[in-house]
């Protein structure tokens, strides 16, 4: 869909720069309105997205500036190496779809999902053109180019002209998952239309080597209904994550060169085939001026001049900012460096706000409402960037907290803090890297009187004991919980013992803990790699012994597509 640049801002730090083919650019309606989604896009992060950090248009050019990922696509793997395990597709799958799931509530549909679409950093997924696909949709060339370049990947709804949803995303990732199992997608052969009309008409043959558990995810994920597909991405990446690990054992599938033949559909959907325009996705967006006037930006983005040099021919310009990669038909450009830019000059892009908007001064009341409904009352001039967090109680989606809070200035920015639901996996099935419990250290504790099934045990006595375990989060999760005391089945009511836990060596807790008197621990672990837990005894009242101190029920909490697909730690 365009041609990408590595480039860099003036402070150098480096990014993707994506300038969008003029087929898909030159209706100036089609690239307000794109403009208009601004706010969503920057303001959508997650690890398992590209992150977008601005739109450019300048004349004619209009560019995405985008996080640069170096690692390349899931189809140069696959065409490199072939089929994954069933785990490693459990995995990016999940990943995948966790990602999906912040888009999906911003209110955005993908449409596009498919193995070059996927960029490999290190080992992480990372889902770009999210936004690419809302501006192809909006104009007939775009949509005719999006179902002729990737047919294989349509869900069938689409082919018949119906609106894009959530669930056409799902079926699209069900696809990446059957080709990333066996090397092929299920349809395929003959021309476009004939591609299409296998979706709707045909059931995907099963290819040899898919576990049971796996297979039953992406035939769900393959319903010619939207209705009978999983009702969310985040369904699916709970699924998938769960999934991974069991997976462990089973081998890598057979690569083939061709799919096994489909089976008649079962009657799920209208084979009344033929493309027709697609209504234009997501909420109406008003009435747009053409041509808009231009504005000042806030953050300089060296890139415009250069751009319009580069398209041009102008070898400066090439020299100092040479393409990474064709994105589209023709890939396998060779990759490329720029110096950093430099320039201070301002650039200048198109308005997305109407005057009206202009009136509001102080932050609405978000709390509560999900991210779309949010969306719906700002101007697009905000900046919204969304924050994902575990919060107990709280619905899964909406916003919890707000930065700017209601009726605070709104200064061209706010912060929307998300509730996600969260999966849990107890500390106690983690190996720690270094250090031990007492004993095996788990198994039932009681304090005051009251029983924790799950605990971490050590035994201290006032000789002065010691011991400290950790261990390598992967930052992976995003918060512990606990309860802390001496065992009941301690002997001495004046013992005391000093517990401390540290995040990556920082200090986040510190305590001291007795017997018959519970202590709450709930601490947050984002980003963490090491964590560590340290005790010893502050109170020499003889040299007694069997004092056991407890962690009771610890708990780490993450979220899908996060958390490590492994219930032990690395020890490196």
């Amino acid at each position: 869909m365009g041609q990408v640049y590595a480039g860099a801002d003036p402070e150098g730090q480096e990014f993707a720069f994506k300038v969008l083919r003029s087929d898909l650019t030159g209706n100036p309606d089609v690239v307000a309105r794109f403009l208009q989604e601004r706010s969503i896009l920057v303001g959508l992060r997650h690890p398992n997205l590209v992150g977008v950090h601005d739109l450019v248009v300048e004349g004619e050019t209009v560019a995405i500036v985008m996080d640069l990922v170096r690692g390349g696509d899931l189809r140069g793997h696959l065409t490199r190496s072939g089929p994954l395990l069933p785990s490693e597709v459990a995995r990016i799958g999940a990943s995948v779809a966790s990602a999906l799931a912040a888009v999906h509530a911003a209110g955005v549909v993908h449409r596009d999902v498919k193995p070059e679409n996927i960029l490999m950093a290190g080992t992480t997924p990372r889902l770009t053109d999210f936004g690419i696909s809302r501006l192809v949709s909006g104009s007939d060339i775009g949509r005719s180019s999006l179902l002729a370049g990737t047919p294989q990947y349509v869900a069938p709804e689409l082919a018949e002209g119906l609106e894009a949803t959530p669930a056409a995303d799902l079926y699209s990732l069900g696809i990446v998952l059957y080709e990333l199992c066996c090397g092929v997608t299920p349809f395929a052969g003959g021309s476009m239309l004939a591609v299409i009309r296998q979706h709707a008409e045909q059931e995907p043959g099963r290819p040899q080597g898919i576990p049971d558990d796996l297979w039953d995810v992406i035939s769900w994920l393959l319903r010619k209904s939207p209705r009978g597909r999983p009702q969310s991405a985040q369904q699916v990446a709970t699924l998938l994550d769960a999934l991974a690990p069991q997976l462990l054992d089973h081998p890598v599938a057979q690569r083939l060169t061709s799919p096994p033949a489909p089976a008649p559909a079962q009657g799920q959907l209208s084979t009344q085939m033929g493309i027709v325009p697609a209504r234009p996705p997501g909420r109406p967006l008003g009435p747009v001026a053409a041509p808009p006037a231009k504005r000042k930006r806030g953050k300089v983005w060296a890139l415009v001049a250069v751009l319009v040099l580069a398209l041009v021919g102008g070898g400066v310009a090439y020299a100092a900012l040479r393409p990474v990669g064709e994105v589209g038909a023709d890939r396998g450009g060779q990759q490329g460096t720029a110096e950093p830019v430099a320039d201070d000059a301002e650039g200048t892009v198109a308005p997305t706000t109407a005057t009206t908007e202009a009136a509001l001064t102080t932050a609405p009341d978000l709390v509560g409402m999900t991210i779309a409904e949010a969306q719906d009352q700002l101007p697009s001039t905000v900046d919204v960037e969304i924050v994902d967090s575990i919060q107990q109680g709280a619905e899964a989606g909406t916003v919890v907290e707000q930065v700017p809070a209601a009726g605070e200035d709104l200064d061209g920015r706010i912060t929307l803090t998300v509730a996600r639901d969260a999966m849990q996996v107890y500390l106690d099935e983690l190996l720690p890297v270094s250090g031990n419990w007492y004993g095996d250290g788990t198994g039932a504790s009681s304090l005051a009187g009251k029983t924790y099934l799950h605990s971490l045990n050590a035994e201290v006595d006032g000789c002065g004991s010691s011991g400290e375990v950790e261990y390598n989060l992967a930052k992976g999760f995003r918060q512990l919980t606990a309860t802390t005391a001496l065992d009941d089945t301690s002997e001495h009511a004046e013992a005391a013992v000093q517990l401390e836990i540290f995040a990556d060596n920082r200090p986040v807790f510190s305590e001291t803990v007795v017997l018959g008197t519970p202590i709450p621990i709930d601490l947050d672990l984002s980003g963490v790699l090491r964590l560590k837990i340290q005790w010893s005894t502050v109170q020499d009242v003889g040299c007694w012994d069997t004092g056991i101190i407890v962690l009771g029920e610890p708990t780490l909490f993450g979220l899908p597509g996060e958390m490590p697909t492994e219930t032990t730690t690395p020890t490196g």
